[in-house]
């Protein structure tokens, strides 16, 4: 490897009609592990994953994945580097083994080879039961792990992965978590995410991006160090909030009302519980800081 697995620098891409995907993105990553990409619609994830795989040019800037050009280097990127793409869908007619088998012979690997390595990604994804089961005829999760077992399957340096979890549920999802950590020992794991949740417990470096740009990059642990309050409080999105006395931070689901301490958090509940209002309350996590961050709340 000739540099960080993954480089960029001033990284801008501007589709038709002056619309900004990304807009001056630097990041560097050095080592392997698991890099969790965080944000809302139209963040500029996808678009982020698409320059790195080579499968969109960047309109300025430039990007580097195991050292090699984006651009410049493309066949050599493309080698080093598995991808599974957002809302992608396996092949219908295909079993799962024919699925896996020809994805990896069309990468170059010999017939004993290919068998080998379908087989183990197949296992690991819960998947070598119904290996012999057309695409068709399974449910749309057991698609979706088929598409990673392909993707996994290759021994690539980086494995990038753009919201493979989507669809699956709490247990097929920590299945998946298990055997992207197995692949991050050996290689880079870059992986976009709509679940915060997931960000935090499964990544050693969290990248956060809204409208183009890094809001926030670092571990967990550090970013979860920078929340300043130990509670979330969340009223339904019509709650009169006016007059409360309370910073009132709107999201996508309700309003916010945070608390840093057991008796702030009891003058919170006190105050609408007088008015009526109805609330959960929760410990805050990764997710409100990159609420904070998105909606410029400072607290």
């Amino acid at each position: 490897m000739g540099g960080p697995y993954v480089l960029t620098e001033g990284l801008v891409k501007v589709y038709p009609k002056d619309v900004v995907a990304l807009d001056g993105v630097s990041l560097s990553i050095e080592r392997k592990g698991i890099v969790g990409l965080v944000g809302p619609n139209g963040a500029g994830k996808t678009t982020l994953i698409k320059v790195l795989t080579t499968l969109t040019k960047p309109t300025r800037g430039r990007a580097e994945v195991l050292g090699y050009d984006v651009v410049r280097n493309y066949e050599e990127v493309r080698k080093r580097v598995s991808l599974v793409p957002q809302d992608a869908s396996p092949e219908l007619y295909l079993t799962p083994y024919e699925h896996v088998y020809w994805y990896l012979r069309s990468r170059g690997l010999a017939k004993g080879d290919a068998a080998k390595l379908a087989r183990e990604a197949l296992e690991k994804l819960g998947l070598w039961e119904v290996r012999n089961r057309v695409c068709a005829k399974l449910s749309g999760g057991m698609r979706q792990r088929v598409l990673i077992a392909s993707a996994l399957a290759v021994p690539a340096e980086v494995y990038f992965l753009d919201e493979p979890t989507v669809g699956l549920d709490p247990i097929a999802r920590r299945e998946v978590w298990k055997v992207l950590r197995d692949a991050a020992e050996s290689s880079l794991v870059f992986l976009t995410t709509h679940y915060m949740e997931e960000a935090e417990s499964l990544s050693d470096l969290v990248v956060m991006i809204n409208k183009g740009r890094i809001v926030e990059m670092g571990s967990p642990r550090e970013l979860l160090g920078k929340v300043r309050h130990r509670y979330r409080v969340v009223l339904d999105r019509d709650a009169d909030t006016s007059d409360l006395g309370f910073g009132v931070v709107e999201a996508e689901y309700g309003k916010i009302i945070y608390a840093g301490s057991e008796s702030e958090l009891s003058e919170v509940v006190g105050g609408l519980a007088r008015r009526g209002l109805s609330f959960s309350v929760r410990a805050t996590s990764l997710e409100d800081l990159f609420i904070m961050r998105v909606s410029g709340y400072e607290g």
